[in-house]
């Protein structure tokens, strides 16, 4: 997905709440923000991906605050509310696998822009799909032999594990983090740390500390392992943003909440609705 003009505030927001939480030394803060605006501009005016630029940006603000995880308070904090919320939440989703996808899409409503609390998130049940297409993902799931999982942010592996832990007992399924921190991303860290290192054999990196799946920037390894899947589960807009630009969509199932305008219209959805469905917005095969 190509930025559009709302994705240029966006992006700026973000590089100064990098900043802001990466140093509390007012110098150093200043400085990142003008080197990652900087980067920003020049990146924005060639119509880079909007997650690429973020990638580039936070990049150079965590070399200059010298803080390698600014978000690492944040994830701390959504991890332990969603820990929290899934024991209230989990009951009230079926155990199958439509059941599974809605409870899935409702942890991408975690977001360090805009906070939830527990009345909010139970309003927003039962989830309502405004594109529903599990019944394809479940045809294909039957033939698929390998199944990549692409994580998005951490509080929602709380999420994630139910419809993983379905997966897996179908088929091999790899459930795929950042390499290293970036936003509020999860990462192998953060899953020893929760507790499901064991319960979660099967999980490899991007090999990349950058938003979403480039592939251009994706390690080796990744790639290889991208290529032979039969289907990919992509969490979250930072995902959609850069899998929409590949040839690979009729693999690509998207899972996600549109949390912003322009990612809505890329979708053809309205804003903040929940999404289960291959590619575009044209769906996926047999849709």
């Amino acid at each position: 997905m190509r930025p559009a003009q709302e994705c240029y505030s966006c992006l700026a927001g973000l590089i100064q709440k990098t900043a802001e939480l990466g140093t509390p030394d007012q110098n150093r803060r200043a400085h990142a923000v003008r080197d990652g605006l900087a980067v920003l501009e020049r990146d924005f005016a060639r119509g880079l991906i909007p997650t690429r630029i973020a990638g580039e940006a936070q990049r150079v603000v965590r070399q200059v605050t010298g803080n390698p995880d600014p978000f690492w308070a944040v994830k701390e904090r959504e991890m332990a509310v969603a820990a929290r919320l899934i024991g209230s939440l989990r009951g009230r989703f079926a155990n199958d696998l439509a059941g599974l996808m809605r409870l899935a899409a409702l942890g991408n409503a975690v977001d360090f822009f805009r906070e939830l609390d527990e009345a909010e998130w139970a309003r927003l049940v039962p989830v309502e799909l405004f594109r529903d297409e599990v019944r394809v993902f479940a045809r294909r799931l039957g033939e698929a032999r390998r199944v990549l999982y692409l994580a998005d942010n951490a509080g929602e592996l709380y999420f994630d594990y139910p419809l993983f832990r379905f997966l897996a007992r179908r088929t091999a399924v790899t459930y795929v983090v950042k390499e290293g921190p970036v936003q509020n991303d999860l990462t192998a860290g953060d899953i020893a740390r929760a507790g499901f290192g064991r319960r979660m054999p099967r999980v490899m990196t991007t090999g990349t500390d950058t938003p979403g799946v480039d592939l251009e920037l994706v390690s080796t390894g990744f790639r290889d392992a991208f290529a032979g899947a039969d289907l990919i589960v992509a969490k979250g807009m930072g995902n959609y943003e850069t899998l929409s630009e590949t040839a690979v969509q009729n693999r690509v199932f998207h899972l996600l909440r549109a949390k912003c305008d322009p990612v809505a219209r890329s979708l053809g959805v309205p804003k903040d609705s929940f999404v289960a469905a291959f590619g575009g917005k044209g769906g996926g095969p047999d849709a």
